[in-house]
């Protein structure tokens, strides 16, 4: 694909992230992107079947990056040898993740937010990726328990807990609070979750 082409779609993305954010996906139109887009309606055709099709696009946009940090950064959350390093590793992960959604909250919330209220493909988006992180995160555990760090019954509803507490205090700062300190954040999500974690005697 030339620059030009290149340049045009990612205006389309652009505008559509946009529009989806403010009208909901129901009530968006193809007419409404190319509007924000500043571009004739025949060029989204060029480019995208229909708004369905440039919305999957853009959750399968998110879902990519979000898929990527997991296999990049969550290897290491509880391979350390002490309980310190672990924390250290895990708050590298929160604060990765946290930013991730920060940097692309509109993105996010497409796929979060809109995408698990429409079947088809936007369903099945939506569960795959909750499925990728579960399975991913339920891998991890079994490694901190094995050393010793954490402590659990179930890995499967451990890591069912922790995409819940990523999903809604993500969305109720960013969408509802209209703010977010990540730092701050990510740090208190790893007090919580190594407290909620932590070896029972």
């Amino acid at each position: 694909m030339d620059d030009k082409r290149e340049r045009t779609r990612q205006q389309l993305v652009s505008a559509a992230i946009d529009v989806f954010h403010d009208n909901g996906f129901q009530n968006t139109r193809v007419s409404d992107i190319v509007a924000r887009a500043g571009l004739a309606q025949g060029t989204f055709y060029l480019h995208f079947k229909s708004k369905e099709n440039i919305f999957n696009h853009i959750c399968s946009e998110f879902k990519t990056m979000f898929l990527s940090l997991l296999d990049r950064s969550a290897a290491d959350m509880f391979a350390g040898d002490c309980l310190e390093t672990v924390r250290s590793s895990l708050n590298a992960f929160n604060r990765e993740l946290i930013a991730l959604f920060a940097a692309n909250y509109k993105m996010a919330q497409l796929l979060f937010v809109e995408g698990r209220s429409y079947g088809g493909t936007f369903a099945q988006l939506f569960e795959s990726i909750y499925s990728a992180f579960i399975e991913k995160i339920v891998a991890h555990l079994a490694i901190g328990r094995e050393k010793g760090h954490i402590a659990f019954d179930d890995a499967e509803t451990e890591a069912a807990f922790l995409i819940g507490l990523f999903d809604s205090s993500l969305f109720y700062f960013l969408r509802i609070r209209n703010q977010i300190d990540i730092d701050a954040l990510s740090a208190r999500m790893t007090d919580f979750m190594l407290g909620g974690l932590s070896k029972r005697d």
